[in-house]
């Protein structure tokens, strides 16, 4: 009996955890200049949810602000930002079944471009992922952002 009990504690364990990651993939790298001065596009490919895409972008904003890089009308860098992958569990079902649930998964793809040349100065792929039952959508969308604007800043992640 008692290793009943146990095999159920050590699966429930299993059932409510996982993990949760962001990968990045550089195919071709940045480094920040203190003149650089950014505006931004957020292209839609994915069909995310006004809730998540307004999540997104507010904590990009204010990431943006806080590292020094916010946008303004003599920008010399764009970052073009496009959601090509975006899947999250409803959070009844992410409590309730854990990894075997699913995972949540953003997939964007970052270009930073020359303003005036259009040129494409660095490109990356941005995966995040969680299988966990904890964390919120929420968490994972600004954690998303926070490893963009991390990158851009730091050419770390």
């Amino acid at each position: 009996m008692k290793n009943v009990r146990f095999l159920v504690i050590i699966l429930s364990f299993v059932v409510l955890t996982g993990c949760s990651s962001t990968k990045l993939i550089v195919e071709r790298s940045y480094t920040y200049q203190l003149s650089d001065v950014f505006t931004q596009e957020v292209i839609d490919e994915a069909s995310v949810p006004e809730k998540g895409m307004s999540l997104f972008k507010a904590r990009l904003e204010a990431q943006m602000s806080q590292f020094g890089l916010s946008t303004s009308n003599d920008a010399n860098k764009k970052i073009e930002i496009t959601f090509i992958d975006y899947k999250m569990r409803h959070g009844a079902a992410r409590a309730l079944g854990g990894f075997m649930a699913g995972t949540d998964n953003i997939s964007t793809i970052v270009v930073i471009k020359d303003v005036k040349s259009d040129e494409t100065i660095a490109r990356l792929k941005v995966t995040s992922r969680n299988k966990a039952a904890v964390g919120t959508s929420k968490g994972l969308i600004e954690d998303h952002a926070d490893k963009i604007v991390t990158y851009i800043k730091t050419g770390k992640y």
